[in-house]
């Protein structure tokens, strides 16, 4: 049978993450029978040109990727190809899936795009070249025929979020992945996905891979697989992925009523937004062990929330904020600097908002349109040439890079400088360094918030 490994490639990061949706795939090869590695390059701290030593007798290798790291993960079919021709490469994740043609134009190493979600197409896409069937009766994917790009037909997306394996856990350097601060309260840490779709429609957002509708696990499942990793792996503290962990509020009632009953202890934060919480399900979250959560607030702007399509209100902002604080939840604000409609103003206004709001913490990114959203098509409507992939990048406390985009009102010199003036502003405040100092409720917190003074300092 064939031998398969999947790679994570690296990325600008000191805190690395592991790649679950990955891990999910390798899980449903190895439940069909496949011989299955995992190389998380990132992690691992592996360069592309080093790869196939890592992997020197697979005979399919998978490699996910995102905008940002599209470049290595090209870069490391490239070096696989030149030593290994018959090596076959498939390639799947956020950015392939919206843009196959151009990825597979751009490089003559990739043999297959998995468009979407993965977890039935890589299996019929594996029988076909095991059995030397035509792939064109596979669904969900891209390919080329003498010199012609070929794609499939949709696969619909009706993953059964239940049916669905745990990753394959077991495969990953778990001692190699560094929380992002606020998170680690708990050591070791680990990382779950409980849903996919969003029926909302921010214009920053890759839509595309999982699509509108919410599909989720049961309660059930979901506190089993918590189970699971604490008991397999010793894991202390969980982090929730989904891109809004709260929007089916009677199921995160029944997970917290789970949690509770089975009297597991473990900690765990998540992410969502400011109009699918309320005081009641915040505090039954905080009974359950969750001690954090995150919003993504973006901007104190009406007008550049609107541009957003965020569907918020600053109003909405300041009581989840308030209601978080006084049921005695960490708040961590995401915030996003140089979207279209941005000034000088209104990046002050911003700064200035996050202080008055008195989340916890405050991530000050600068927005990156990622193509095939639809706040890249509103950034390029007036450029005349397209921007390299290798330019688009997550800039954050944890990597010094800042994406090329700029405006007429704001340079991209500007928004460095703005950047590390809103993390000078919002962290070494007085009141904020009291804030932080009564809120420190173990040294364990206190052991993290030194690790986020640490990556605070680095990055201004």
């Amino acid at each position: 049978m064939l031998k398969i490994t999947l790679i994570n490639p690296p990325q600008s990061t000191r805190y690395p993450q592991p790649p679950i949706g990955l891990a999910l795939i390798a899980a449903i090869l190895e439940k069909e029978g496949y011989t299955v590695s995992l190389l998380d390059a990132n992690a691992l701290g592996i360069m592309p040109e080093d790869v196939g030593k890592a992997v020197p007798d697979a005979d399919i290798v998978g490699i996910t990727a995102m905008t940002p790291t599209i470049g290595t993960a090209l870069s490391i079919a490239r070096y696989l190809k030149r030593d290994r021709p018959a090596i076959k490469i498939i390639i799947g994740g956020s950015h392939v899936t919206l843009l196959p043609e151009e990825t597979l134009a751009s490089s003559s190493d990739v043999d297959v795009v998995v468009r979407g979600e993965g977890d039935e197409t890589v299996i019929d896409l594996l029988r076909a070249i095991e059995n030397g069937l035509p792939m064109d009766g596979v669904a969900g994917i891209s390919y080329t025929v003498e010199g012609k790009i070929v794609h499939t037909a949709d696969r619909r997306k009706n993953a059964d979020m239940d049916s669905l394996p745990y990753p394959a856990y077991h495969l990953l350097p778990w001692k190699k992945y560094r929380p992002h601060p606020p998170h680690g309260r708990s050591m070791p840490f680990g990382a779950i996905v409980t849903s996919r779709g969003c029926p909302y429609r921010c214009a920053y957002c890759s839509k595309p891979v999982f699509g509108s509708r919410f599909r989720a696990q049961s309660p059930g499942r979901v506190v089993e697989e918590m189970r699971y990793l604490q008991q397999k792996f010793g894991i202390k503290e969980i982090a929730f992925y989904d891109d809004s962990f709260t929007l089916d509020k009677k199921r995160v009632h029944a997970i917290a009523d789970k949690i509770i009953e089975q009297k597991l202890k473990i900690a765990w934060t998540c992410e969502t937004r400011v109009n699918l919480v309320d005081k009641e399900l915040l505090e039954h979250m905080k009974q359950a062990g969750c001690y954090s959560v995150a919003y993504g607030i973006e901007s104190a702007s009406p007008d550049i929330l609107k541009i957003l399509q965020k569907d918020i209100t600053l109003e909405q902002v300041e009581t989840a904020v308030s209601d978080s604080r006084k049921v005695g939840l960490q708040v961590v604000g995401y915030f996003m600097l140089g979207s279209p409609g941005e000034t000088p103003g209104t990046i002050r206004q911003t700064i200035e908002y996050a202080k008055r709001l008195k989340v916890d913490f405050a991530q000050f990114s600068v927005t990156t349109p990622f193509p095939g959203t639809e706040l890249y098509d509103i950034y390029m409507l007036d450029k005349k040439e397209n921007i390299a992939w290798e330019k688009f990048v997550y800039a954050g406390t944890d990597n010094p890079a800042t994406p090329v985009f700029e405006s007429d009102t704001v340079k991209r010199e500007d928004l460095q400088i703005w950047t590390r003036r809103a993390y000078r502003e919002f962290y070494l405040r007085p009141g904020y360094i009291w804030q932080r100092l009564r809120r420190c409720a173990s040294l364990a917190e206190i052991r993290m918030n030194f690790k986020g003074l640490g990556m605070l300092l680095r990055s201004i």
